[in-house]
């Protein structure tokens, strides 16, 4: 059996990430200009893609790979991102108004400045992430993880932020008029100068703590029906459903 001398197996060893490194690279090119083109790629792995500025408008993208993808500025309204692993990503400034980003892992990334007016945010996970200054108006946040988050002047105006984890969270000077804020978990979290008028904090864990009883006084038999703050959010969905039908 032949030896091999240990200084050419060592250089072979520290070589190797190097040559699996280039067919990924061209792996992963090949997929940037199929969702380009095509503004289709769900379950892709687009591990550290650049689509910077990127017209993916309505693109299917559920369970797609994007971790630290640049998806600064990029528009992705009324994209499908269900299930995306968008963890430790740039999203600066990227539209993703009427966006599905339920069940998104969003951790660590950056999302400051992004519009998500009326996007679905249900059940993701945006733990660390910074959404400071963020559009997030009439958006669905039930149930997200939004521990230690940035939302400092984020507008959260009308959003259901029902059962939602916001322990520890930077909501200073944040807008919660409106808000929907039942059952939340606001333990540690900051609210400086935040907006809270006509927000439901019914069962809210507040900052101190204790159990907020805001907003309980309503009937429990009425249905709760969307508020003045959103209810214009019905009709600009419906155009972009209209938009996506007849491209």
């Amino acid at each position: 059996m032949t030896k091999i001398k240990p200084a050419i197996l060592a250089a072979a060893i520290l070589l190797l990430p190097f040559c699996v490194a280039v067919p990924l690279q061209a792996q992963n090119l090949t997929l940037v200009k199929r969702l380009l083109a095509t503004r289709g790629c769900p379950g892709c792995d687009l591990f550290g893609a650049s689509l910077s500025r990127a017209d993916l408008f309505g693109a299917s993208l559920s369970g797609a790979t994007l971790s630290r993808a640049d998806l600064g500025d990029a528009d992705l309204t009324a994209a499908d991102l269900m299930e995306a692993n968008l963890n430790n990503a740039n999203m600066k400034n990227a539209l993703l108004a009427d966006a599905d980003l339920s069940k998104a892992d969003m951790s660590r990334a950056d999302i400051r400045g992004a519009n998500l007016e009326n996007a679905n945010l249900s059940e993701s996970f945006l733990k660390d992430a910074s959404l400071q200054s963020a559009n997030l108006k009439c958006s669905n946040l039930s149930a997200a993880k939004l521990s230690q988050t940035d939302l400092r002047n984020a507008d959260l105006s009308g959003a259901n932020l029902r059962g939602a984890d916001l322990k520890a969270a930077d909501l200073s000077g944040a807008n919660l008029r409106g808000a929907d804020l039942r059952g939340a978990d606001l333990s540690d979290a900051r609210l400086n100068k935040a907006n809270l008028i006509d927000a439901n904090l019914c069962g809210a864990k507040m900052p101190n703590r204790k159990t907020s009883r805001r907003g309980c006084e309503v009937n429990k038999q009425q249905p709760i029906s969307m508020n003045n703050y959103c209810n214009y959010c019905h009709t600009i969905n419906d155009w972009w459903l209209n938009v996506l039908r007849f491209n």
